[in-house]
This record gives C-alpha cells, sequence and structure tokens, in this order.
C-alpha cells in the first residue's frame, strides 16, 4: 500500500534527467504566459542571435530553474527544440563538473547562451 493515497485527476510527475520536476510550474497562469511568449515572439531566440531563422515550438528556461532560475517572464525564452536540448547538455556538463549555482555566469558556455538570449 503506497504510503499516500493519489488524488483523483492528478497524474503522478515523471522524472527528469533535469532534477527540476518539483520546481516547474504547471498552472494554467503558467501555460498562458508561455503561449503569449510565443505569440510575440514566433521565432528561436538563440537561433536568431546566430543569424539563423527557426520557429520557436517551446520556452526555454535562460537559468535553468535547477541552477536558480526562476518562472519570470524575464527568465523565459522561445526557443527551438535543437536549441534547447543543446542547452540544456550544457547545463548538464555544468552540474556534472560540481560547479556551485553561484559560478553559472563564470562558465562560459553557458555565459554564451545567456548572452544569446539577450538578458
Amino acid at each position: 500500500m503506497p504510503d499516500l493515497p493519489r488524488i483523483l485527476g492528478q497524474r503522478p510527475r515523471k522524472q527528469s534527467i533535469g532534477g527540476s520536476v518539483t520546481l516547474r510550474d504547471h498552472s494554467r497562469s503558467y501555460r498562458r504566459l508561455c503561449a503569449s511568449l510565443l505569440d510575440a515572439e514566433p521565432l528561436c531566440r538563440y537561433c536568431w542571435a546566430e543569424g539563423r531563422i527557426s520557429p520557436a515550438t517551446l520556452i526555454d528556461h535562460i537559468v535553468a530553474l535547477s541552477l536558480g532560475g526562476s518562472n519570470d517572464r524575464s527568465n523565459l525564452a522561445p526557443a527551438c527544440a535543437d536549441c534547447n536540448a543543446a542547452k540544456g547538455r550544457v547545463e548538464q556538463r555544468f552540474v556534472s563538473r560540481g560547479y556551485d549555482v553561484a559560478d553559472v555566469m563564470r562558465d562560459p558556455e553557458l555565459a554564451g547562451w545567456t548572452k544569446k538570449a539577450g538578458t
């Protein structure tokens, strides 16, 4: 018998590699914010910074939630799946090296992604 009963209408959350499942906001207002960002800026911000044009299909956290970022509008950027995956790999390498969250801007790869996002 499980420790806690399952609440009707809620599915158990999937575990992700990023380790920030519990930090993610799944509220209706957050989904509306993401939709409005994609409507206002339909192109990938990271591709745009490199002179490429590709449609944004999702919203990326400029500073990942697992690295101390927030769900604030200023920390969100429209991104394509390829850029989001590449940035995620850089963040995973950063975490696996054992660096502290305070060193995020000192890492050249992560600083490069942040600069592309325009912050």
